[in-house]
């Protein structure tokens, strides 16, 4: 008992120091845990909470892809999702017109149930194939959960030279 007693005179600063590095570091490794590796095996995280609650089954992605089909424009649809993202991929056939395409595919947006649109961000691919008379296209849209109501396209014009328009 002496010599405990002795080496807890001798240590005493080293041995608490010693005990708040353990806490710390048992501390450290529950937060690194939680943090960042997690319990959650969803490449998502929580971000999908309550996403059963809002299905889109498949039955409802082909019945929206033929009814956008059913326009004598459009060549062929594509609908899926992923995650909290329905992507709808327009094909139109050559010489339809960018603007044309672009109100089809917000005409399109009508057709999809309003609980889903405050549930979903959906993202519209529109493209059309080049013909003689008229120069192809490719552009991308999205329409948000809490965005404004319509389609917001991204801009994909290529700038000319100023030389060129001079």
């Amino acid at each position: 008992m002496k010599k405990l007693k002795k080496f807890w005179q001798e240590n005493s600063v080293l041995l608490v120091l010693l005990l708040i590095l353990i806490a710390c570091l048992i501390a450290i490794s529950v937060v690194v845990f939680t943090y960042f590796i997690g319990t959650n095996n969803s490449k998502y995280g929580d971000r999908l909470e309550g996403i059963e609650n809002y299905p889109f089954k498949e039955e409802q992605q082909d019945e929206l892809a033929e009814q956008i089909k059913a326009d004598e424009a459009v060549d062929n649809v594509q609908v899926e999702t992923s995650g909290k993202r329905i992507i709808v991929t327009i094909k139109f056939k050559g010489g339809t017109m960018l603007e044309d395409a672009k109100s089809k595919a917000l005409s399109s947006l009508e057709l999809i149930d309003e609980k889903l649109l405050t549930f979903y961000d959906v993202e519209y691919q529109i493209e059309a194939p080049a013909t003689d008379n008229m120069e192809g296209f490719k552009l991308a849209g999205s329409h948000n959960v809490k965005g404004t109501g319509g389609i917001v396209w991204v801009n994909n014009q290529e700038k000319q030279d100023e030389a060129e328009e001079k």
